[in-house]
């Protein structure tokens, strides 16, 4: 086994986007919430990685930090952001752009977008569906208004809208939750994007339309070639639609590997934890097993690893004090994870 300096320290021609060591914090009133302490993944070309874990452990902050989209009291205080258009060009560091720069208005959008939790929340209730989705277009892709009202109707067929024409007039109000989300990823599916970023999208809505828009996300993802960084705290959502994942907890990522090696060989007692708590058919009668503890105060700062205040396997002088290093434990398979129990 061998410490692997960072899971993104080189950015390879065969990845959409490389995060190095990400750093944000948000200055509040009440004191500074470390969101994200040096987190590092990367997404190859046309492939989907789950991002998981408990809420708080910093998934959303993540895909908003790689959209420029962190405002307030939040700050990026450190690492990079590594985007490749195309395998041929060299990447570009997203942190280096203003968040209202022309650069990063060029990439939001066009060659990054984003769904976003909540439809309704995310969509202009004053806007017809077609409307918005013709916005991102005639801003990205071109000047004719009748081709970006053509396209958006086509992009509404794609995504299994009923009656296209009629949905593209009709107000976010006037659809199901289902509906809406299916709007949501036409919006976001508009420009052809290298990289979508998929913020529990399924969140809300009942099982056969959950179902239902997971099968259309990966059908288009086939179709299209996009790459998806796809957040979620469902597991089976994971199984279902990613290639690779990386597990979150407390601003960093504790374990990185292929989908079946999450499931079937999973070596950071969190991830652990986490798979063992999940709800399984014939399971015997009795309690679910749950992760003793509670996630620490966000105001707090964890000495050494943080995840040991609720670990059972942790190691009294060590656990408690170091930050662990991020190890390679398989490197054909890409399996990593930050646990002193493997170093």
């Amino acid at each position: 086994m061998t410490v692997h300096p960072s899971a993104a320290s080189i950015a390879s021609t065969d990845d959409v986007i490389c995060v190095e060591d990400l750093k944000v914090s948000f200055y509040t009133d009440l004191g500074i919430v470390r969101a994200l302490n040096g987190v590092s993944f990367n997404i190859p070309r046309g492939k989907v990685l789950g991002v998981v874990g408990e809420s708080g452990c910093g998934k959303s902050i993540t895909g908003l930090s790689i959209m420029q989209l962190v405002h307030g009291a939040g700050r990026t205080e450190g690492g990079r952001i590594l985007f490749r258009e195309f395998a041929d060009r060299d990447p570009v560091d997203i942190l280096t752009f203003g968040k209202n720069s022309s650069e990063m208005r060029a990439i939001r959008g066009n060659n990054i977008s984003m769904i976003f939790q909540e439809p309704m929340s995310s969509l202009n209730p004053c806007y017809s569906v077609g409307n918005q989705i013709e916005e991102a277009i005639l801003l990205h892709q071109t000047d004719d208004k009748l081709e970006a009202a053509r396209r958006a109707i086509e992009i509404l067929t794609k995504v299994g809208m009923p009656n296209p024409d009629r949905i593209a007039k009709s107000y976010p109000h006037e659809l199901s939750g289902g509906m809406r989300q299916r709007a949501m990823i036409a919006m976001a599916l508009s420009c052809n994007p290298t990289l979508l970023i998929a913020d529990e999208p399924t969140t809300a809505l009942d099982v056969t339309t959950e179902a239902n828009i997971l099968d259309l996300m990966r059908g288009l993802q086939s179709e299209i070639g996009t790459s998806i960084m796809f957040i979620t705290h469902n597991m089976g959502v994971v199984a279902q639609m990613c290639d690779e994942v990386a597990v979150m907890y407390l601003g960093r990522v504790v374990e990185r590997a292929t989908v079946d090696d999450i499931f079937y060989d999973p070596k950071h007692p969190y991830t652990i934890a986490l798979l063992q708590s999940i709800p399984r058919l014939g399971r015997s009668k009795g309690r679910l097993a749950s992760i003793e503890g509670t996630v620490p105060d966000p105001y707090s700062r964890v000495e050494g690893c943080a995840f040991h205040l609720r670990c059972p396997a942790k190691i009294d002088g060590v656990c408690d004090v170091t930050v662990p290093e991020e190890i390679v434990v398989d490197a054909a398979k890409g399996h990593t994870v930050r646990c002193h129990l493997y170093s």
